[in-house]
Formats: C-alpha cells, sequence, structure tokens
C-alpha cells in the first residue's frame, strides 16, 4: 500500500530536520569563519554596523518618547496634537535618511556575509542530503520511523533524481535567488503533492510517476 501525504511528510521533515542541524554544526564550526575570512575586517565592519543601527533604535524610541509627551502634554487639543504628529513623522525620516547615509558604506559586506550564509546552506543541504539519501539507499531516518520503502528500479542516479532533483533542487535554487519566490514554489509543490496523494487512488507524485517508483508503507520487519 503507498503512503499518503501526511505519512510521507513526517519522514521528509525528520529527514530535513537532521541535514539541517548537521549543516548548522558545520556552519558554526568552520562555515561562519571561511565566509567571514573572505571579507576584510569583517569583525570590526559588523560591530560598527551593529553599532549604528543599536544607536538608530535608540533615537527612534527617543522621538517616540516625545511624541508621546507631547500628546499627552496637549490635553485633547486637536491643534497640538496635530503639530506632535508633524513634527514626529518629520524627525523620524530625517532619522530614516541619516541612517541609511550611515549603513551605505557597510550594506556591500554586511549583504556579501549573509548572502554566501544562503548559499552555504543552501549547496551543503542539497550535498549532504543527496549523498546521505543515495549512501541510504532511499532508507532514511525519516522513512525508517514512519515505516515506509522506496521502491521501483533503484539506483543510484534515479534515487538522486527521486528524492533530490525534483524534491528540493528547484525549491532551492528559487529560494536562493528570491526567498518570496521560493515560498511560492514550496507551497505550490505542496499543494499538488498533497492533492495527488490524497485524491488519486495511487498516491503517486509526479515524480514517482516520472520515475515510476512507489514509496509504500511495509510492516515491521524493514
Amino acid at each position: 500500500m503507498n503512503a499518503g501525504f501526511i505519512r510521507r511528510g513526517v519522514s521528509t521533515f525528520f529527514d530535513f530536520v537532521i541535514v539541517i542541524a548537521l549543516i548548522y554544526l558545520s556552519y558554526l564550526g568552520v562555515g561562519r569563519t571561511i565566509i567571514q575570512n573572505q571579507i576584510p575586517y569583517f569583525d570590526e565592519l559588523y560591530g560598527a554596523f551593529l553599532e549604528i543601527n543599536d544607536a538608530y533604535g535608540e533615537d527612534v524610541e527617543r522621538v517616540r518618547l516625545e511624541y508621546d509627551a507631547s500628546i499627552e502634554l496637549a490635553g485633547g487639543n486637536k491643534d497640538l496634537e496635530a503639530q506632535a504628529l508633524a513634527n514626529y513623522t518629520t524627525s523620524l525620516t530625517i532619522l530614516d535618511q541619516q541612517n541609511l547615509i550611515d549603513i551605505e558604506p557597510y550594506n556591500r559586506p554586511i549583504t556579501k556575509f549573509f548572502l554566501n550564509s544562503i548559499y552555504y546552506f543552501a549547496i551543503g543541504f542539497l550535498i549532504v542530503m543527496g549523498i546521505y539519501t543515495v549512501a541510504v539507499k532511499g532508507k532514511t531516518f525519516g522513512r525508517r520511523i514512519m515505516k515506509l520503502e522506496l521502491t521501483g528500479k533503484l539506483n543510484p542516479t534515479s534515487i538522486f533524481v527521486h528524492d533530490i532533483l525534483l524534491k528540493y533542487f528547484i525549491i532551492v535554487l528559487t529560494l536562493v535567488i528570491s526567498i518570496y519566490g521560493g515560498l511560492m514554489v514550496f507551497l505550490l509543490a505542496l499543494l499538488v503533492d498533497m492533492a495527488l496523494m490524497t485524491f488519486t487512488r495511487n498516491k503517486r507524485t509526479f515524480r514517482d510517476t516520472l520515475l515510476n517508483m512507489d514509496i509504500s508503507v511495509q510492516g515491521r520487519g524493514y
């Protein structure tokens, strides 16, 4: 019997958490340092960037408190309240413009750091998940826990195409290009898989049908 959407979804969640945890640990251990070393004086730049944003936050809070005090002193006078709002808006605009000027020299190196970190997780996920899935011949931890088995014409290539290329690659690639676009692709893929596994008799996704594979529920001996 082929597995349904919930069972396969839980299986995928277990495997996803395991791989992301491994990549995160490697990022803390070596990845972050490697990425930082590609940016000259990163620690100094990032420290200054944080100080500027902290100061900006304090200034915004100060302006807000001044506005609250002005509203209280206005005692319900509409003209005074309107003047207080105008002063508040003007002060915020000035702070925003000044903050943009202050952080401009730091935008490029800081953006490079965060983009490279995203690439590290995205590429690392595909590599680790690919090696892991192929090495265990599709019998991942998540599938073992949920008592699922990948069946069909199994070989390293077909397993990689089914479990990595058609399942994750397009979503990860889109996420790297655009977070919102990636989320849209993920939700669309999720809805299509859910519909196919819920409303079709054989409970097959497009990748299952394309490669003539099934993910079936097994007994205790699996």
